[in-house]
């Protein structure tokens, strides 16, 4: 498939599709089609992923997996939108090249392209809440694997970084928009000064070594 960035403010992306291509995005996020592109049901099952596993990140909360998606079939045009702020980037993943992408930021993704959502990190609270709970917060991702090409959306900026063996570098929780399978990632915590009686609030932090590719964003 033929996949460009369009527009400006809101850009959105036009997939052109050959006779017999295919391309999945999440339901919601088609702004048009021509008349010939056909569209079916495609079912994560028949993805490889199963009915447990889903029901076990939604558990967790997250809230961006569905039981299927939409599949565009060519030949014809297709465009899609995620309604926001931010660059569209174009993605051609090598055969067994793996990128985890934070959820809420992939568009679509040709059906060449292995798709599997995960939990990327998870980390408990700093102090416990009024139950004596400390309470967990985890970072979904689209774990995606080539050949194939993927599109996504960042919020704002993007920027790249190939670290090598051993390298390391540190980004927010929020900064971090996608790593490569072979990036480690572990959460840490900077003591954060505030206007509170407590005088400062751990704030996490995700330290990130190589090899590999990490993409980071400048907005939210």
């Amino acid at each position: 498939m033929q996949a460009d960035s369009v527009g400006g403010i809101a850009p959105a992306v036009l997939v052109s599709l050959r006779p017999g291509e295919k391309v999945l995005a999440a339901h919601g996020l088609m702004l048009y089609k021509e008349h010939q592109v056909q569209v079916h049901r495609r079912t994560m099952k028949s993805l490889g992923v199963s009915r447990s596993h889903l029901m076990g990140m939604h558990a967790l909360g997250d809230s961006e997996e569905s039981y299927f998606f939409a599949e565009f079939e060519g030949p014809g045009h297709v465009s899609f939108s995620r309604d926001k702020g931010g660059e569209i980037r174009v993605m051609q993943l090598a055969p067994g090249q793996t990128i985890r992408l934070r959820d809420g930021h992939l568009i679509c993704f040709d059906e060449t392209v292995r798709y599997f959502p995960m939990v990327l990190a998870q980390y408990p609270a700093p102090y416990p809440d009024a139950n004596g709970q400390r309470p967990v917060t985890y970072l979904f991702a689209d774990e995606l694997t080539g050949p194939g090409t993927i599109v996504y959306q960042s919020y704002g900026n993007i920027l790249s970084f190939d670290l090598k063996p051993g390298e390391a570098m540190r980004t927010s929780v929020v900064g971090l928009l996608a790593s490569a399978n072979t990036v480690q990632l572990r959460v840490d915590w900077l003591a954060s000064p505030t206007m509170s009686s407590t005088g400062s609030v751990p704030v996490p932090v995700l330290d990130l070594s190589g090899p590999g590719t990490v993409l980071v964003h400048s907005g939210e």
